[in-house]
């Protein structure tokens, strides 16, 4: 996760970037806080578990590698806007606008780790065998639609997780609480019933 970044290597000018986690996860180790939590293995999401809120061809898109990319059906890769899915930033890199950065390189296998690794951590905590979590991920996973990536956000991770926790363990209810109001796009992006959504602004 640490290797999707900018091409240009300027973090100065990308506010998400992998000082964010070396930070997050320095303050855990200063605090002692690190050495009180157990730490889980993350995994990827399958292409399968993110196609359960996303378009097969948004899947695709940002789920392959260059290298499995030529071996997929390319009438999936051809949706009418396929040539205008990223765009050269001002600092040279690409992505699919200024704030969310593509590393064709990295990226893919980044956005589907951090998805991964959420959904990993939910199912421990739903199945009782760990009280609660926080996942230290990135590229973060709440504003992405359906078929569209944005706010630094390619799978919404968020959503993903709260469908696949219905489905294949039966939850109820579910909470999210975003803190930093991106208004709905989680409901935008899934078909996810019963999910109860709350809304606070603490900025």
């Amino acid at each position: 996760m640490l290797k999707h970044q900018c091409v240009c290597g300027n973090a100065h000018i990308h506010p998400e970037h992998a000082g964010r986690v070396q930070s997050i996860w320095s303050r855990l180790q200063e605090t002692g806080l690190l050495n009180r939590c157990e730490r889980i293995r993350g995994r990827k999401a399958s292409l399968d578990e993110i196609q359960s809120v996303h378009s097969e061809f948004h899947t695709l898109l940002y789920g392959t590698s260059p290298l499995n990319r030529h071996k997929l059906d390319h009438k999936k890769l051809l949706g009418p806007i396929s040539q205008n899915m990223y765009a050269v930033l001002p600092c040279g890199g690409i992505g699919v606008d200024s704030d969310t950065v593509w590393n064709e390189v990295h990226s893919s296998a980044a956005v589907r780790m951090a998805v991964g690794s959420v959904i990993e951590l939910a199912f421990k905590v739903a199945a009782g065998e760990l009280k609660n979590g926080f996942a230290i991920v990135r590229p973060p996973g709440h504003h992405a639609e359906e078929s569209t990536a944005m706010g630094f956000c390619f799978f919404n991770s968020v959503a993903i997780t709260a469908k696949l926790l219905q489905q294949k363990l039966g939850v109820g209810n579910i909470l999210i609480v975003d803190w930093v109001r991106s208004t709905n796009q989680i409901t935008n992006s899934t078909t996810t019933d019963n999910i109860l959504l709350l809304y606070i602004d603490l900025n």
